[in-house]
């Protein structure tokens, strides 16, 4: 059974039954690499870590038989030019003693170069983008190819 959680600021939390899987689902305000969104956007949860988009569940379901480290979806704190800010890269993974970054590139979204700098300018240099349709096709090759780029950096 999957439930579609609503988070409203004024009523009351709705709970919506529907019967194609077990998987919850959590529609909240979007909020991404600090900007957020007036649409709402689901949230996928899987063994109680939540994620933006099935194609990240592909990628963390690939992760997890190689007994990888690796972070969804969390926020950093980093310093900039113009200050302190949160950024959120779609995983963080450390391997083989080397942290790196995943990102999953949507039709809707672009390479965010001054973002990819400032995780360089804290050590993290290997920074990989992946096409979604890749990411549902062939999650477990994606996640060879990087643990490799990882491993080699």
């Amino acid at each position: 059974m999957q439930q579609l959680i609503t988070d409203n600021k004024t009523a009351s939390d709705e709970i919506i039954k529907a019967e194609e899987s077990d998987e919850i689902i959590k529609a909240e305000d979007a909020h991404n690499q600090g900007i957020l969104s007036s649409r709402e956007e689901r949230i996928y949860h899987w063994h109680d870590l939540r994620f933006h988009s099935q194609e990240q569940v592909k990628i963390a379901e690939a992760l997890d038989p190689t007994n990888t480290l690796f972070f969804p979806n969390s926020k950093a704190r980093l310093t900039t030019p113009s200050g302190r800010q949160n950024q959120e890269p779609d995983f963080l993974i450390f391997h083989q003693g080397k942290w790196g970054i995943l990102e999953i590139s949507h039709p809707d979204t672009e390479k965010d170069e001054r973002r990819d700098r400032l995780f360089a300018s804290h050590g993290i240099s290997i920074i990989h983008y992946c096409d979604a349709n890749r990411c549902t096709e062939e999650p477990d090759r994606i996640v060879r190819e990087f643990l490799d780029i990882l491993s080699q950096g």
